[in-house]
């Protein structure tokens, strides 16, 4: 098991700024250069969509104040030790080996993600969503036991991007590959937790909506298949997305299994995207 705590680098460098060392500095010598693949990974995977026109150094200068309050307590949630015992039980059900795991700063976009690591597809968690008291509402703040949904979800991204040779980030990724990356790994994390998790992506009222609207939402998403690219990612994953890549990818991955079988969900994370379409008929 590959577990790399980058979020204690990153917390010793905002202790150092706080105690007057010039920020960027601090962080390039105490966060940056020991993780360096993982930070050029993070942004080349999202780009612009993580750091903005600033690059780097100004997603740094601008979050570091936020980042230092959320990665305080960190420390506590003993995520090391819950990420090797979820590592070991998914170990017999993935195709492929382990994946690498950060423990580190999404920089607030997400709790989790698949990153580009050296040309491959890694696990981030992103420490600072989680929180040991999150408050009602909306999600946005999780549980650190939330990491028990979270990593096999992106265990089961990169176990599919390994197995066929897929690029690590949206902006190589059509549209077809995107959703079925979604409803492999939704479908792959209910199977091990034994419930449906797909709320944690979508609000009540919008899983509701496309429950209703199921033929409708596949096939304005099927127009665009072929498409790929950031853009495409944004315009169908983000929490607004009229039509849920989500959703898309669980409802054909879940007529898949319906016809397949339960136990067909290890052969289906290495079928293509177009041949489950096409034993889809």
């Amino acid at each position: 098991m590959r577990i790399t705590p980058v979020y204690r680098d990153l917390l010793l460098s905002l202790r150092a700024a706080e105690l007057g060392s010039p920020l960027w500095p601090a962080f390039c010598h105490m966060a940056y250069l020991p993780h360096r693949a993982y930070f050029d990974g993070l942004v080349e995977t999202y780009g612009p969509l993580i750091t903005g026109q600033g690059g780097l150094p100004g997603l740094v200068t601008r979050l570091a104040p936020a980042l230092s309050r959320a990665l305080r307590p960190a420390p506590a949630y003993r995520m090391e030790e819950r990420v090797r015992a979820i590592l070991a039980r998914i170990e017999p059900l993935l195709p492929g080996p382990l994946p690498r795991v950060y423990l580190a700063t999404l920089f607030f976009a997400a709790p989790a993600a698949t990153v580009a690591v050296e040309g491959r597809p890694a696990v981030a968690l992103g420490l600072e969503r989680f929180s040991p008291s999150p408050p009602p509402g909306p999600r946005y703040w999780y549980p650190p036991e939330g990491v028990e949904e979270m990593l096999p979800h992106e265990a089961a991204h990169v176990a599919r991007m390994e197995a066929l040779g897929l690029p690590p980030s949206p902006r190589y990724l059509s549209l077809l590959d995107m959703v079925m990356l979604e409803g492999t790994a939704l479908h792959f994390t209910d199977l091990l937790l034994g419930r449906e998790t797909l709320a944690t992506f979508m609000s009540p009222e919008r899983l509701a909506w496309h429950r209703a609207h199921d033929a409708e939402a596949i096939a304005a998403a099927a127009r665009e298949f072929p498409a790929a690219g950031l853009a495409v990612f944004v315009r169908y994953f983000a929490a607004d997305a009229p039509i849920s890549g989500y959703w898309v990818g669980y409802s054909l991955c879940r007529r898949y299994l319906e016809r397949h079988g339960a136990g067909a969900i290890r052969e289906m994370l290495c079928l293509p995207s177009a041949e489950i379409l096409r034993r889809l008929g």
